[in-house]
């Protein structure tokens, strides 16, 4: 209970001062099912499979398995679907956007020294995570967010020493404080109806410069040298209405229950808000923009152990991302006095910017593909993950403690499971495939934070080598959510997407 206690200390300490937390390290430590589109309908299981451009920001030794070259170039549309849930209160959001996919090219030659052997260049820019989300939690409740900015007002010993978070509600006078001691202008034992909205967006795209080696079309080796870019924007808006009424002054409502201005004062001091009186709405915004680069490294191999079965396995090194955040908070609210006329304050008031690292864990896989004759494939690919092992640092060592220390007490292992089948029916290739990622909490298959995907799509190529691919998938899970770090009030995010996707092609 002490080492809980602390670690949450040295968390509340941290994000008093900085935006980044544990959240962050584990965003970027999760990347879905993403490349070519064969690569998606077959649920990523292409570790000992090989044959697609996807295989350099996943297992490069199934690069080495090209015997000639290819291009191709893939795209789609996403469709999300998701829903928040606030006290039993369930609100949906649809909406769609375009998604680049992949691009990348491969050549292959033969070996000099050993004509049954052959070389393998290429390159690939894969798009492994799509942050296009938008969701809203809507309902009422006594859990205003005045409640949790007064917990951690009530910590400080008067309005200077004030966290920038609590300050932003003192300067709209949602908080006030008289004597040093705070309170809320919200009642807060009264119904507001409270709306979040969360829309995040960006891209973390993945390039690799791969070279693989096939030794005498029995052993495949491969190494990619990955240069991920970041462009993730989020923004969350709250608000908070009194849209019933219930805290205007000199009326009874509801019936026998008299507004009283706090839990506290019944009888409210003047001096600090005049006019203060009686709270209509408020809104709270959260912004930030990340944006960087990283550098990584994928090693890789699959052997040939008969016509029937191939085994691989690969090792994917920490990122290690070098990041920029814009960001800034801000909050308005309005009083009975004059609905129209709101208090703004925003904090920084140009915006901020902070310079700092992540280090993502390594990951590491085992591969099996099953050829059954010219007829079908099967793929079947377990990897497991250490979330522990994600990192936040700065410039300032101190920076991060409370951060590195609640994502060690915090995180476990994680296994992901990928299986793909295709069916050969010339000139039409048929696919299907599942994928699970496990909950950097521990869960598998079950359980929130678990994401899972199934796919089905097919595939055709042309006399002259052009190939088309589509795909069909879906992304399902579910997580929970709380708004505040003071103030019990768990909720639900499930979060709903499909994407239709095709990948063209040229064999060469």
């Amino acid at each position: 209970m002490k080492r809980l206690l602390f670690v949450l200390l040295m968390l509340f300490a941290s994000l008093t001062f900085l935006c980044q937390n544990d959240v962050d390290a584990i965003r970027y430590s999760r990347p879905g099912v993403n490349g070519t589109s064969r690569f998606k309908a077959m649920g990523g299981a292409f570790g000992a499979l090989g044959a697609d451009i996807s295989c350099m920001a996943y297992n490069p030794g199934g690069l080495a398995i090209f015997k000639k070259g290819e291009v191709s170039y893939g795209g789609g549309l996403k469709f999300i679907n998701n829903e928040g849930t606030l006290n039993g209160k369930s609100s949906g959001i649809t909406d769609a956007s375009f998604v680049f996919n992949n691009f990348g090219f491969a050549i292959s030659w033969p070996s000099q020294t050993d004509k049954e052997s052959r070389h393998i260049l290429g390159f690939s820019n894969i798009q492994v995570q799509n942050f296009y989300e938008k969701t809203r939690l809507s309902a009422y409740t006594t859990n205003s967010i005045a409640k949790d900015m007064l917990n951690k007002a009530q910590l400080q010993p008067n309005a200077l020493t004030l966290d920038s978070y609590s300050n932003l509600g003192y300067q709209v006078y949602v908080l006030d404080d008289t004597s040093n001691k705070f309170f809320s202008n919200v009642d807060l034992k009264r119904n507001v109806l409270q709306t979040r909205d969360i829309v995040t967006s960006g891209k973390l795209n993945d390039l690799n410069f791969t070279y693989a080696y096939s030794y005498k079309d029995q052993f495949y080796l491969g190494a990619s040298l990955g240069l991920p870019r970041v462009n993730y924007t989020s923004t969350t808006t709250h608000t908070e209405i009194d849209d019933k009424d219930s805290m205007r002054i000199g009326i009874t409502s509801p019936p026998g229950q008299p507004y009283t201005y706090t839990t506290t004062y019944s009888d409210p001091p003047l001096k600090n808000s005049p006019g203060r009186l009686g709270f209509n709405s408020l809104t709270y915004t959260e912004y930030f923009n990340t944006t960087g680069r990283g550098i990584n490294l994928k090693l890789g191999a699959v052997a040939r152990v008969n016509e029937f079965l191939r085994l691989g396995f690969y090792y994917h090194t920490s990122t290690i991302f070098t990041l920029e955040d814009k960001y800034y908070n801000s909050m308005s609210a309005t009083f009975d006095k004059d609905t129209k006329k709101s208090l703004d304050y925003k904090d920084p008031a140009d915006g901020g910017y902070f310079k700092y690292k992540i280090i993502t864990p390594g990951r590491f896989g085992i591969n099996s593909g099953f050829i059954l004759g010219k007829k079908a494939a099967i793929g079947i690919d377990y990897e497991i993950i250490n979330y522990k092992n994600a990192q936040l640092s700065s410039a300032t060592v101190a920076d991060f403690a409370g951060v590195n220390a609640v994502i060690k007490h915090k995180y476990k292992y994680a296994s992901n499971v990928r299986a793909g089948i295709e069916f050969n029916l010339k000139p039409i290739m048929l696919r299907a495939g599942y994928n699970m990622q496990g909950s950097p909490f521990g869960n598998a298959f079950t359980g929130s934070f678990v994401r899972h995907t199934v796919s089905v799509g097919f595939g055709f190529r042309s006399k002259n080598n052009v190939f088309y691919d589509f795909v069909w998938f879906k992304n399902f899970s579910k997580e929970d959510y709380y708004m505040f770090t003071t103030v019990s009030q768990k909720s639900t995010i499930s979060y709903n997407s499909a994407q239709f996707a095709a990948t063209i092609g040229i064999k060469f």
